[in-house]
């Protein structure tokens, strides 16, 4: 009986671990209000963050790459007015795993000063 309550502790521990690892960093667009910019030149910028689940069950990098992603779309932005804004996620097979990558595509307006 000894054994059977280790065995139950042992399981509830993994438990917890494995969905530790499934817990992903929410993403918040944020909305500027009142702020004016020159419609007239946009362009458009992307950027790409990516992360690997070994073996299906062990997530390296996998559950920030949304968060990883926007803020290498803010950097590119420099400060500029953010629109239009579109999510793509993709994935690849590897040999041990499965690579997720999250790409992130807008257009940004330069603000008047």
């Amino acid at each position: 009986m000894k054994s059977l309550s280790k065995l139950t502790i042992l399981a509830i521990l993994a438990a917890i671990v494995f969905n530790a690892g499934c817990a992903g960093t929410p993403v918040k667009v944020g909305d500027p209000v009142g702020q004016d910019f020159d419609a007239t030149k946009g362009r458009s910028i992307s950027a790409s963050a990516s992360g690997f689940q070994l073996f299906l069950l062990i997530p390296i990098r996998t559950n920030s790459r949304q968060m990883r992603a926007y803020q290498a779309l803010l950097a590119k932005a420099r400060g500029d007015y953010i629109t239009d804004i579109k999510v793509q996620e993709s994935w690849t097979y590897a040999f041990v795993g499965t690579v997720y990558t999250t790409t992130i595509k807008a257009t940004t307006y330069p603000k008047i000063q």
